[in-house]
């Protein structure tokens, strides 16, 4: 079944799986939204005790978090041993002051997040199926749009004692690998993840905030059993290549 997207763009703050043992708060924007059912699914169908909440208000960044008020009072509302934060998609890679207001939101973020005592990761974004239009002199295609951003992403975790879940890099690995399957990571639109990428992002961040191979994932998502795999492998081979 779709994910239903006038659903997953809402502002609202949902919880699932209330007073489980480990917490995870997710702050983003439709990115992270249109990867949430396939979040909450993997990390309660994988064994563990967790308790999931997301506040993804479409188009926002990681400034709009540091500055909203409803999305402190979720920062400071309870013990979360995660938070995971994730920026605008074009923002990281546009060059100042686009970046700079990303390394800003981060480090803001970042250290709200620690006085909280809890442990901050960064969702990396992914580069666009072909490129940016809007900005092509940057972004003329996916490759660029990915080396950019992730090199961002890269840098503002290493400077904030973050995790990072490199879920750009998982896409790149599908690119390089199989780029029938790369095309069905995306939504029609080129940008938003389609159930593929949604599976695909949540398997990343399964591996990033449990420490296990993603490999070991026995859920498919519904997807096609062959491209379920494809995308468990990418996914490990990102988060592993990221701890090495």
């Amino acid at each position: 079944m779709k994910f239903i997207l006038s659903l997953l763009l809402s502002g609202l703050l949902v919880s699932v799986s209330a007073g489980k043992d480990k917490k995870i708060l997710f702050l983003g924007n439709s990115y992270t939204a249109q990867s949430a059912k396939f979040i909450k699914e993997v990390f309660n169908r994988e064994g563990g005790s967790y308790e999931l909440r997301f506040g993804t208000p479409g188009g926002k960044d990681l400034h709009f978090h540091l500055t909203d008020t409803t999305s402190q009072q979720a920062l400071k509302s309870v013990k979360w041993d995660f938070v995971v934060i994730q920026e605008q998609s074009q923002k990281p890679g546009l060059g100042d002051p686009d970046t700079k207001s990303f390394f800003d939101g981060a480090k803001g973020l970042c250290a709200v997040i620690k006085k909280q005592e809890a442990k901050p990761c960064l969702f990396m974004t992914w580069g666009r199926r072909d490129g940016d239009k809007r900005h092509t002199e940057v972004f003329p295609d996916f490759i660029s749009m990915h080396g950019k951003i992730s090199g961002a992403y890269e840098k503002a975790a290493e400077e904030n004692g973050a995790l990072l879940a490199p879920v750009g890099h998982a896409f790149a690995i599908v690119h390089g690998q199989d780029k029938a399957l790369f095309e069905k990571l995306y939504a029609p639109d080129g940008s938003h993840p389609s159930d593929e990428g949604g599976y695909l992002a949540a398997c990343v961040l399964w591996g990033t905030l449990t420490g296990e191979n993603p490999g070991s994932i026995r859920w498919n998502g519904f997807l096609n059993t062959r491209h379920a795999k494809v995308l468990r492998e990418a996914a490990a081979k990102a988060v592993l290549k990221k701890k090495s």
